[in-house]
């Protein structure tokens, strides 16, 4: 089982995790959710997919394990110290950890995802996926949470388009 090392914000070269066991542990408690698998394997599985973000500003070492700490990170308009870890961070690994636990995941990071649907049909099924979409999708909760964090203000699965 792997050992959680918690990124304190100096930019450790072992960290795997923005949380602890018993921060998960608490917020799944305060939720009203019983988790059924290992809290370690969890954070790991969410870290699988958070450490695949285009975050804003710059990592803080070229040697840190994780994406943060980072330097030039403006959140509604304040900037953030180099070491701190945004709670907005934090609250996705949290929110991750849930939907893994809830049966999202089959050893796959991106098995907590769903794929667009553009089109159903029930009378001889019948599906039709988004052109282009993504195999799967986010949880909404935790594109919420990640939504100040990302380069574009979105998990990745989009893009923002501007007329001149």
């Amino acid at each position: 089982m792997a050992t959680i090392i918690v990124e304190d914000g100096s930019g450790l070269t072992t960290s795997n995790s923005y949380v602890t066991e018993a921060e998960v542990s608490t917020w799944a408690t305060d939720r009203g959710i019983t988790l059924t698998d290992t809290v370690a394997v969890l954070i790991i599985k969410g870290m699988d997919y958070l450490e695949t973000l285009f975050y804003i500003g710059d990592k803080y070492t070229e040697a840190q394990a994780l994406q943060w700490p980072r330097d030039g990170v403006v959140i509604d308009d304040f900037l953030i110290e180099r070491e701190t870890i945004p709670n907005e961070l934090k609250d996705a690994q949290l929110a991750l950890c849930m939907t893994l636990d809830s049966g999202g995941d089959d050893f796959d990071p991106m098995g907590i995802l769903e794929r667009s649907t553009k089109k159903e049909k029930v009378g001889d099924i019948e599906v039709e996926y988004k052109d282009g979409s993504a195999s799967r999708e986010i949880p909404i909760s935790v594109n919420r949470f990640l939504q100040k964090l990302i380069k574009d203000g979105t998990s990745g699965t989009g893009f923002n388009v501007s007329r001149g």
